[in-house]
This record gives C-alpha cells, sequence and structure tokens, in this order.
C-alpha cells in the first residue's frame, strides 16, 4: 500500500460526520426522556401506595381503638346498669367530664349549639362547605387495670379498705361496684390501702354526700350502702373523641382524657389524616337488644343515652398526607358525592359497634 492509499484509510476513520452526531444525540434524549419517564411513573406510583398504606393504617388504628372503647361504654363493674348507678359527685350533669350516668353521649356537629371552646371544629377550608359537620362522643367506663377488691366498708365514717395498696392520688373519681349496686366518687385523703368518700372534698368537684346508695340524696348522710368484699374499686375513666387541627395543620383525631386526681382533662392527639367523623346510634325501642334505627345525636332523648342505645356506627373520611393527585378527586361520603378544591386522595371507613353492657 502506498503512502497516499494509507493516509486516506486513516483520514476516513477520524471521526463522526455532523449528521451522525445529531441522530445519536437524538436517540440519547429519546432514552434518556423513557427512562426519567420510568422513573417519574414508578416514583408516582410509590408515593401513592405509600400515602394510601398510611392511610389504611391510620383508619384501622382510629377505628379499633374507639371500637374497643365503645365497647365497654357504661361498665361500671358487676352491676351496670343505668338504674342501679348512683353518681354521688357535685352537679354531675355541669360537664361531660363527671356524666358518668350515660356511659356513651354524643354531640351532633351540626346542632347550631356545636362546636364549642372545648371540642372545636378542623380547619378544613378545602372541603365543601356541604359536608357534615364532625361530631364528638363522650365515653365513661371503670379501668379493669386499676381494680381492687374490698375487704371492708365503714359506711358511717366512709372508708372503704382495700386488698391490696393502690396508688390512687387524693381527689381521683373512682367507681365501686357489686352485682347490686355502683357508685361513683371522689377519693378525699387516701390511705395505702383504703379509700374515704367524704363530702366537702377540696379538691374539684367533690361529692356531695357519702351515702353511696341510691336514691343519690345530696345531704351530709344522703341514702347509705354498704359494699362488701364481693365489691371491687376501680378508677373511673372519662374519653371524649373529636377531630381537631394538629400543630402541623393536619386535621387530627384527638381524645381527651380525665386525669387522675381531679376532675381536669388532658388532649392528646391520636391519629393525623382524620378530616371527618360522623356516628349515628342505634336505638332499641322494643328491648330486644336490636338496634330498630339508627339516629344522630340530636335525636336521641335523654333517656334514650341511658337505656336504649345498644350500639354505634362510625364513619370517618381520612386523607393524604400530601397532594398527589393531579386534579381535584371527588369522594362519597355517607351516601353524597363532593368535589374538593384540593389535590390530596381521600377514603371513607366505618364500623358497627355493639355496646356490651346494653341488653342482652
Amino acid at each position: 500500500m502506498s503512502l497516499r492509499q494509507s493516509y486516506l484509510k486513516n483520514s476516513s476513520q477520524r471521526g463522526f460526520s455532523i449528521v451522525e452526531l445529531m441522530i445519536a444525540m437524538v436517540l440519547g434524549l429519546v432514552l434518556m426522556g423513557g427512562v426519567i419517564q420510568a422513573f417519574i411513573s414508578t416514583k408516582q406510583t410509590y408515593n401513592l401506595n405509600e400515602e394510601m398504606a398510611w392511610i389504611q393504617e391510620n383508619a384501622r388504628f382510629s377505628v379499633g381503638f374507639m371500637a374497643e372503647d365503645l365497647r365497654m361504654a357504661g361498665y361500671y363493674g358487676c352491676a351496670s346498669r343505668a338504674s342501679s348507678i348512683a353518681n354521688v359527685l357535685k352537679d354531675p350533669d355541669t360537664s361531660w367530664v363527671t356524666d358518668f350516668g350515660k356511659g356513651i353521649h354524643g354531640y351532633d356537629g351540626d346542632s347550631t349549639s356545636f362546636p364549642n371552646t372545648v371540642f372545636p371544629r378542623p380547619v378544613t377550608a378545602s372541603l365543601p362547605n356541604s359536608l357534615p359537620k364532625t361530631d364528638v362522643f363522650t365515653i365513661h367506663k371503670a379501668d379493669l387495670d386499676n381494680a381492687f377488691q374490698v375487704v371492708s366498708h365503714n359506711a358511717n365514717s366512709s372508708v372503704i379498705g382495700l386488698q391490696s395498696p393502690h396508688n390512687f392520688p387524693d381527689g381521683t373519681i373512682l367507681i365501686v361496684s357489686d352485682c347490686h349496686h355502683s357508685a361513683v366518687f371522689q377519693s378525699t385523703a387516701p390511705q395505702q390501702n383504703k379509700v374515704n368518700h367524704n363530702p366537702g372534698n377540696s379538691v374539684s368537684p367533690g361529692n356531695c354526700t357519702k351515702g353511696l346508695g341510691l336514691p343519690v340524696v345530696c345531704s351530709a348522710n344522703g341514702t347509705g350502702y354498704t359494699y362488701k368484699e364481693d365489691a371491687f374499686v376501680m378508677r373511673a375513666i372519662g374519653h371524649a373523641y373529636y377531630i381537631d387541627t394538629a400543630s402541623n395543620g393536619v386535621p387530627s383525631l384527638f381524645r381527651e382524657s380525665l386525669d387522675t386526681g381531679g376532675s381536669t382533662t388532658t388532649a392528646e392527639e391520636m391519629v393525623q389524616g382524620v378530616e371527618n367523623m360522623q356516628i349515628q346510634y342505634g336505638l332499641d325501642k322494643d328491648g330486644d337488644s336490636i338496634p330498630d334505627r339508627y339516629v344522630d345525636a340530636s335525636d336521641v332523648g335523654d333517656d334514650d343515652w341511658e337505656t336504649n342505645v345498644v350500639s354505634a356506627r362510625i364513619t370517618l373520611l381520612l386523607r393524604s398526607l400530601t397532594e398527589l393527585a393531579s386534579t381535584p378527586q371527588a369522594f362519597s361520603y355517607l351516601g353524597t358525592s363532593y368535589t374538593p378544591t384540593d389535590n390530596y386522595v381521600r377514603r371513607v371507613y366505618s364500623t358497627t359497634v355493639k355496646l356490651r353492657n346494653r341488653g342482652v
């Protein structure tokens, strides 16, 4: 091969033409675009699945937690019938905290007198105004995990002796119960193995009488009743469930609980992402322990709360933590369709709970 031929051969292999480079760049961009699109799609799917799992887990916890509390509503020991309970606290009907006569009680969020400063309403500006306003319900019951057997009861001196030492601070609201009667009272000057139920406690609200029998007579001695060794003393529990806005701006399920050592309460955030809660109550009017119909709290009479409410149906509306959708997502809640002004993903969860201490 001559020198000229060798030069021409080598020079023809020195690089690509501009056309070849442009074609290679276009093909590379197409491939890169496909990879980016696949990544974005996979990321969106992952975020959606993660948010949906978050919603489902929050719903499961919310529904399960409230259902467990609802089942034991009105449990005051062996005698849990409303007609067998003596509430000797002063002015027990002035606050939901001390109103142990009902066991369960609800507030209709659409009532003109509700919500109030105790139970506020969450900020849901992106939801339609026609959406039912969130409800509130309260639970009262005895704490089985803090139960102590009675070994003696001197009704005249208001002293109940217990089998083992307790940890009830002064002013703790307690329940004493046998299979005939139950009484709600506030402990006064508790000792290691004793609790007192004298009137005039220094911690609010105090007892109106030292008599733990029925009917409740708010006098010094009231109606006497002596509890024997088949009775137990338990801490009284009061819970109120409602929806409010958390510190980070997310609507959440809250629970307000009765403290030990008085009638004060403490609110705690339970689950984030809960925007609305509706609860209906099953009324049994014919005494067969089966609800004849489900009604809102505003349609339940005062006497019905104590005897005829045998079940409760909770319906929750939950949303994602971030706005995942590209457009507002319509949802159906209690048989009505709504379209919000945001891009959150929402789901509805419902459960019906039988109240174990009502009916058969």
